[in-house]
């Protein structure tokens, strides 16, 4: 301070010089560390997993259930004679359809949900066991990182 004035220039200068020493303290300390990091398969993990083969085998034999609920539909309402009672009939069995089907789509998010759950809570228990501090998606790295895929396969079975 010249005559009671702050050289703020300085002050800039001592607050960026603190911050760059701090940086390069904290990366040193990271760096001490250490960091274990993996990654795992995703796609195989999901495709590998059990519950997600009884989701879509639950899927399949609801879809299967719709097609023979609109089957049905379709000859009670191709043998209809009377218009209006024709499209009454269609009208009760696509607001019947539309809503068996929205029961078995919030079933099978409900199912996809748990199914997703299980297979962090797996990761996360082969990471914390194995020691390792970060999993990323191996579809995201070139190149680094334990692959821990085939024990997260082994337990999703």
């Amino acid at each position: 301070m010249s005559n009671g004035k702050v050289n703020y220039g300085l002050v800039v200068l001592v607050a960026v010089a603190a911050s760059v020493i701090s940086s390069l303290v904290t990366y040193k300390a990271i760096a001490a560390d250490k960091m274990k990091f993996a990654v795992v398969d995703v796609r195989r993990v999901v495709f590998s997993a059990k519950d997600i083969a009884a989701l879509n085998a639950e899927r399949q034999a609801q879809v299967d259930e719709l097609k023979k609920m609109a089957d049905e539909a379709n000859i009670k309402i191709t043998a209809e004679e009377d218009p209006a009672a024709k499209k009454a009939l269609s009208e009760s069995a696509l607001a019947t359809i539309n809503a068996k089907k929205d029961t078995f789509d919030k079933i099978h998010a409900s199912g996809l949900q748990a199914a997703d759950k299980r297979i962090n809570d797996v990761i996360n228990s082969v990471a914390e066991k194995e020691g390792l501090d970060v999993v990323f998606a191996k579809e995201m790295l070139v190149k680094g990182g334990t692959d821990i895929t085939d024990a997260v396969v082994e337990q999703v079975r």
